[in-house]
């Protein structure tokens, strides 16, 4: 099945038992190195595989050269979907994150390819386009509709409901009572359609359902109706398998005859009955109309512009880390410094991560900041023979096994990786504990040091904590900020202090921002402390 492609035993360990397809090929792109799961995929034996150029199993050759472009240039490519030709002549619609593998020197000298098989659910998109009726519950779906909508000619409203925390119905009860549940909610959605005029009822997909009326209604009379309906369902118990469950909606409403709150083209309807939906959500309202001054629309699109501005920035390279120094408690001198991320504008102003950094993994674009930022530190360290600089690494890095390969590859090949400090956040993610666990005893097997960062914010959880082998607690800036006044962040920190010298943890205090915080932790036994009081983050590093 060819050698080993990582020196990683653990590693290689997970790619033989991956459920996804995995190889590697070599720069002239033949195949050296295929997992159990690829071969199952394409119907070949390691054997027939091991050697071939893998062009002879594409079915479209201007994908993957497109993707090869991204790789040669950024290293990796994720979320493009290609087809391949099994070998019995079929097709595989199939998604891939590929990542290039360099040696020591920092030359490429072959590429990961992860590949998930999605044939079954493009053979279950096209059904579902073509057929406009749910399958559970033989509802008209969303694309009939859709067709509806575009056949009316006179004025309507949309009602968008959606039933709360389905998902932890689902999780409790289970995906059979779950299913009679949707199909008891749809029978009595139908039976109050009943006492409306002229409506009809949709199933979308997942938890909600719509109900169209085709007659024009005053504002009155929709605001009646929306009041009963959310009453009603809010109130109602459904008995589903000697289950009696209750639910919880949240209900949004547009129209194109509501005309004192907003006349929309009828194409943009259920856009705008989503819109007040989320809104309503996000404001723990049972209902809201759909009105322009919400500003949904224009968040939508400053969103999407904030998806261009992302890649334009990874393009241009204008991702770049700005350092900010971290002190020793006793000395005040500067010890470390901590890289945090940063987008130049091509104006030159400075984007903090708090406005693009939640997009960045919602659109998947995060593992970009995340190998950009660990190239330019290290590429930032061999500079500066004496600087210790930690880097921030999320749940989801660690949890990504090509930003997790990358990683180990990286300070692998580093001589001063005993000078870099990984911080991890402190969030309910970091409860998985063999999958960070096995994470730190890779990384420290190079002199690595670990962090937990934002200790304190909410979560805390102080046993799992006990469990990894961590050098460092950041104690978090919304605890340290008003500790000079504030009785409660004092009680928290000593006992954060306390649990971690217990441990030979060495505690680190962020958001030291004036005289008056600093005085007060003066006196508790904190190894560093960090803040605008020692030093704002900046793009050069101080001797």
């Amino acid at each position: 099945m060819g050698q080993p492609i990582l020196e990683n035993v653990r590693l290689q360990e997970i790619l033989e038992h991956s459920p996804d397809g995995i190889f590697t090929i070599n720069l002239e792109s033949n195949i050296t190195y295929v997992n159990p799961a690829f071969c199952k995929l394409l119907g070949y034996s390691a054997n027939e595989l091991y050697g071939s150029s893998i062009i002879q199993y594409l079915g479209d050759m201007s994908i993957m050269a497109n993707c090869e472009l991204n790789v040669q240039k950024y290293g990796y490519c994720n979320d493009q979907e290609t087809i391949f030709m099994r070998k019995d002549g079929s097709v595989v619609h199939i998604s891939k994150n590929v990542q290039a593998l360099y040696d020591e020197y920092g030359n490429r000298y072959s590429t990961l390819v992860s590949i998930r098989d999605m044939t079954g659910l493009h053979k279950l998109n096209k059904e579902l386009l073509e057929s406009k009726y749910d399958i559970l519950t033989s509802l008209p779906n969303r694309t009939k509709l859709l067709s509806d909508i575009d056949d009316i000619e006179s004025s309507f409203n949309l009602i968008l409901i959606n039933i709360d925390s389905f998902k932890e119905v689902n999780t409790f009860y289970g995906h059979r009572i779950a299913d009679q549940l949707l199909l008891a909610f749809a029978t009595e959605l139908i039976e109050y359609a009943k006492t409306m005029k002229n409506a009809i009822v949709y199933k979308l997909p997942v938890d909600e359902y719509v109900i169209l009326i085709q007659t024009s209604c005053s504002n009155a009379e929709i605001s009646e109706c929306i009041d009963q309906l959310s009453l009603w369902l809010n109130n109602k118990i459904f008995t589903v398998a000697d289950h009696e469950i209750s639910l919880n909606v949240t209900i949004g409403i547009a129209g194109s005859d509501l005309k004192t709150i907003y006349v929309a083209d009828k194409k943009d309807v259920l856009a705008h009955s989503d819109m007040a939906l989320k809104l309503a959500k996000k404001t723990r309202k049972n209902y809201l109309y759909y009105d322009e001054s919400f500003h949904i629309k224009e968040d939508y699109e400053n969103n999407l512009l904030w998806i261009k501005r992302l890649r334009n920035a990874i393009d241009q390279d204008r991702v770049v880390p700005f350092y900010q120094p971290i002190v020793n408690a006793n000395t005040l001198k500067i010890e470390k410094y901590e890289a945090l991320v940063r987008i130049i504008e091509e104006d030159g102003t400075v984007i903090p991560p708090i406005q693009f950094l939640e997009i960045s993994k919602k659109v998947r674009l995060y593992h970009h900041i995340t190998t950009i930022m660990l190239d330019k530190v290290v590429a930032q360290m061999a500079h500066h023979p004496k600087l210790q600089c930690s880097i921030n690494l999320s749940i989801e890095d660690i949890n990504d096994p090509f930003v997790n390969a990358y990683i180990i590859n990286k300070i692998k090949d580093c001589p001063y990786s005993d000078r870099i400090i990984f911080e991890i956040l402190e969030s309910e993610g970091i409860e998985n504990y063999e999958i960070i666990n096995d994470f730190i005893t890779q990384v420290k097997k190079y002199g690595v040091k670990i962090a937990i960062d934002d200790f304190g914010a909410g979560y805390s959880n102080f046993v799992y904590i006990t469990k990894l082998d961590i050098d460092y607690i950041k104690i978090d800036g919304s605890i340290i900020r008003n500790i000079d006044t504030d009785t409660t962040s004092q009680i928290i920190t000593k006992t954060i202090i306390d649990f971690a010298s217990q441990l030979n943890i060495q505690t680190v205090a962020e958001f030291v921002h004036c005289d008056s915080v600093y005085h007060y932790l003066q006196d508790l036994s904190l190894s560093h402390l960090q803040g605008y009081y020692f030093g704002e983050p900046s793009p050069t590093i101080k001797e």
